[in-house]
């Protein structure tokens, strides 16, 4: 038996997913504690009784593919779920989901919330680990004669053992499992949704990694021996990636690693990987040409004779990249310099206000409205300002603080 679980958001492309004409059949469930008639009502009601808890995921999507060997597949899906409920404490959580028949076999997804009406979140902590046990106990109950493999065996055998099902965990040893080298899969739930996405054979694009680490000896051998399978070496966040030709990036070092592991059982460790690469300039993987050009125009505006702009790209912008606007008055200000101002040089501005300046702002902030013919009276009386005493301390606003009572001049 094959479970696969993703928490998330939820959201309307769940229930379209859930609903996918693909399938041969779709039949949806009898939802538990909604009452919303479409699966697409149902999912939402589900993000909403939700939020309350302190999760930005409230949503568990979980499904199961019983084994073609199980006869009853029926009951073998009843027997997972509630085995499933029984661990992870869903048995009284709302869900939504379908049932999905596909080149002859009947496969099911469930939708659950994972907050309780208290507020509390539904701890899924190791839920791999957690749903192949069910599925062992599953596949034992169901008569398969050896359990799937699995890299958890060893420890869902001392699980087993643990709650007191020795039958199991001796059937499952019984059949070599825990001994067998340890499966890997070909690929797992992000990339097999990155390569529909992409519509990119990610075997064919490891194929072709491993033979540029392989043709070349050094950093620039394989950036070239990239290059000419219509490859491109860049930088990620978490180091070097190769770029598809639909421009997603898969990390380097598990590229090259899962290649030769499958292509001959063979270990690239990540380290060699990233000793080969080190030292290498490379492009920040999402720079694009255009972005390229305009630091170049930038640059280019900032050599020009004075810092001024030219003629063309770049023309209305300072040395510094910044926008320049003229005031009123013909002058130059810096609204919109990028990396300059902050709070402080804010604050700073607003106190080389004439005093009656701030006063009017400070009414107009605190009730535009009811302070609109006061502040109207105190434009036409610029030339009055507030005088303070030396000594006496001011806001930003150029007010007496502290109870002390200003002076008009």
């Amino acid at each position: 038996m094959i479970s696969g679980a993703e928490r998330g958001r939820g959201g309307d492309a769940l229930a379209r997913h859930l609903l996918k004409p693909e399938n041969d059949e779709v039949e949806v469930l009898v939802p538990r504690g909604l009452g919303s008639p479409d699966l697409i009502g149902q999912v939402r009601e589900l993000v909403a009784l939700s939020l309350g808890g302190r999760t930005d995921r409230p949503v568990y999507h979980v499904h199961c593919d019983p084994d073609p060997a199980i006869a009853d597949n029926d009951g073998a899906r009843r027997r997972f779920w509630a085995l499933f409920e029984q661990e992870f404490g869903l048995a009284s959580q709302p869900y939504a989901g379908a049932i999905h028949v596909k080149h002859g076999r009947r496969h099911e997804h469930r939708v659950y919330s994972l907050v309780r009406p208290s507020g509390a979140v539904v701890d899924v902590g190791y839920d791999y680990l957690r749903r192949e046990r069910c599925a062992r106990v599953v596949e034992y109950e169901h008569g398969m004669p050896v359990p799937t493999p699995s890299k958890h065996s060893r420890a869902i055998v001392r699980a087993l053992r643990e709650q007191g099902r020795d039958d199991v965990a001796a059937w499952m040893e019984a059949s070599g499992t825990t001994t067998a080298a340890r499966p890997v899969a070909r690929l797992s739930p992000q990339e097999r949704l990155i390569q529909e996405r992409t519509g990119v054979d990610l075997d064919g694009l490891r194929a072709a990694a491993l033979a540029a680490w392989r043709e070349s000896a050094d950093g620039p051998g394989f950036i070239e021996a990239l290059r000419a399978r219509g490859l491109a070496l860049r930088q990620g966040r978490s180091g070097p990636v190769v770029v598809d030709g639909t421009g997603t990036a898969h990390l380097a070092t598990r590229l090259v690693g899962a290649a030769a592991r499958r292509a001959d059982g063979t270990r690239i460790p990540a380290a060699a990987v990233r000793e080969r690469l080190a030292g290498l300039t490379l492009q920040t993987h999402g720079e694009t040409h255009g972005q390229d050009r305009g630091a170049h125009e930038r640059g280019a505006v900032a050599a020009a004779p004075g810092g001024g702009p030219r003629d063309g790209a770049g023309a209305g912008r300072d040395a510094g990249g910044a926008v320049a606007h003229r005031d009123a008055d013909g002058a130059h200000s810096e609204r919109g310099r990028r990396g300059g101002g902050g709070v402080e040089h804010a604050l700073d501005r607003l106190v080389a206000r004439p005093a009656a300046a701030r006063l009017r702002a400070r009414l107009r902030l605190m009730a535009p409205a009811a302070n609109r013919e006061l502040a109207d009276r105190l434009d036409s009386v610029r030339a009055r300002t507030w005088i303070a005493v030396p000594g006496m301390a001011v806001d930003i606003w150029g007010l007496p603080i502290q109870g002390e009572r200003p002076r008009l001049g």
